[in-house]
């Protein structure tokens, strides 16, 4: 039982399949003396952000498990595909490496509209800006570092796999993996 102060960092998200995140984390490691970014990120910690939460109690978690039950009341497995890649920020110096995806995208945006609005019936606003799913790789590139390498040409195929669930994970600031899994919600089937 949680004391009333204690508070989780929390978000929604797809989560991404083993064979998919050692794809992703293989090629990662082969760019790591390519790309200057700071904070590349652990394998276990891809995946693909629905809604950010923030700052939670953790009373709050059968709410939103049952918000997102709600939520993917109309939403099947879909397949999904990560490849290519791209930067978010600007062109010299980068914010987020990403990976990309393709599947139903239409599928993909419908739930995401359908979590913020269950959610936003709990009070969580949303993210002032358009949804673009992703798979975040790698943050904060170095100052001063040219990106010498044009990472869009390398069109990297990271694999496919079948999206039939969302999960809500907590922050574990400073720890390696630093998402912890605290709920799991299949979709329709």
């Amino acid at each position: 039982m949680s004391n009333n102060s204690e508070v989780w960092r929390l978000f929604i998200a797809i989560p991404i399949p083993s064979p998919v995140k050692q794809a992703i984390a293989d090629w990662c490691k082969e760019q790591r003396d390519k790309l200057a970014f700071q904070k590349w990120v652990h394998q276990e910690d891809y995946h693909i952000t629905v809604q950010f939460l923030g700052d939670t109690s953790p009373e709050r978690l059968d709410d939103l498990q049952l918000a997102a039950t709600r939520a993917v009341s109309n939403i099947r497995p879909t397949h999904m595909e990560a490849h290519g890649c791209g930067t978010f920020g600007r062109a010299d110096q980068p914010r987020v490496l990403w990976a990309g995806l393709s599947g139903d995208m239409e599928l993909l945006n419908k739930l995401q509209n359908n979590v913020i609005e269950e959610n936003g019936k709990l009070g969580y606003i949303p993210e002032d800006r358009p949804y673009r799913p992703h798979i975040t790789m790698a943050r904060k590139y170095r100052a001063g570092y040219k990106l010498e390498t044009d990472i869009k040409m390398t069109n990297p195929q990271f694999g496919s796999w079948t999206a039939d669930a969302l999960v809500i994970y907590r922050t574990n600031m400073h720890h390696q993996p630093m998402y912890e899994k605290v709920a799991e919600i299949p979709f329709a089937k």
